[in-house]
């Protein structure tokens, strides 16, 4: 008997989307993930090894990226027909509900400063160990960190900062909820979001995805994004 010689295919993310979604949503959202990506027909080429292919309303995610894939659910919603891995330890990059890059080095007192029309209490943390400043303001359910990245943890940035990430000084603030983002705290952490814009920054979901207003915070449900 002749042995088939074929690989098994190993089974690769695939998302149904909810009734009403379409495939002409997913490009214009890769673009925020990728600004490069490329469309062949049904392949769309993003980040180098990883490819969407659209199938009327399921979506297949080949070339390991998990982490897309799970960020495809977040901002499109529907259900998993072969959901990816848990992220394991080190697979999500970015942990805060966002995360905005500026291409040069800040002092602490500078997004203190940013941040005070918006948190009217806002005190300076560091913690020296981490390489880490903390912003609190006890009225306020967010929670503010800034560093600068090191070249050397850039890499996962690449994609949707472009030639920012080659940026000689990169600053990084996160802002996060820690009991997940309400239409509350995502519009209050976009409107800091948008003033740190203005010093040149680009801000970041923790799928790996720009972010284009608050409702970009929110999780979508059934075909709708919370407003």
């Amino acid at each position: 008997m002749r042995l088939s010689t074929r690989r098994r295919e190993t089974p690769v993310p695939t998302l149904q989307l909810p009734e009403g979604a379409g495939a002409d949503e997913v490009e214009p959202l890769l673009r925020r993930y990728d600004p490069d990506a490329r469309r062949r027909r049904r392949r769309i080429r993003v980040a180098g090894p990883v490819t969407v292919i659209c199938d009327g309303e399921t979506l297949r995610v080949r070339g390991g990226g998990h982490r897309l894939a799970r960020g495809l659910h977040h901002h499109l919603g529907g259900t998993w027909l072969v959901a990816p891995p848990e992220p394991g330890e080190h697979d999500e990059q970015i942990e805060d509900m966002l995360r905005i890059y500026v291409p040069r080095k800040l002092l602490p007192a500078e997004p203190a400063m940013l941040l005070r029309p918006f948190l009217p209490g806002v005190a300076i943390r560091e913690d020296a160990a981490l390489g880490l400043f903390w912003f609190n303001d006890e009225d306020s359910e967010l929670t503010i960190s800034a560093r600068d990245v090191d070249a050397a943890d850039r890499g996962p940035l690449a994609a949707a900062l472009g030639q920012l990430a080659q940026a000689d000084a990169l600053y990084e603030c996160g802002i996060d909820d820690v009991h997940g983002p309400t239409e509350k705290s995502a519009e209050q952490a976009w409107r800091i979001a948008r003033a740190f814009e203005e010093m040149g920054g680009v801000p970041i979901d923790r799928y790996g995805f720009r972010v284009a207003r608050a409702s970009d915070l929110l999780t979508r449900r059934s075909g709708l994004t919370t407003p």
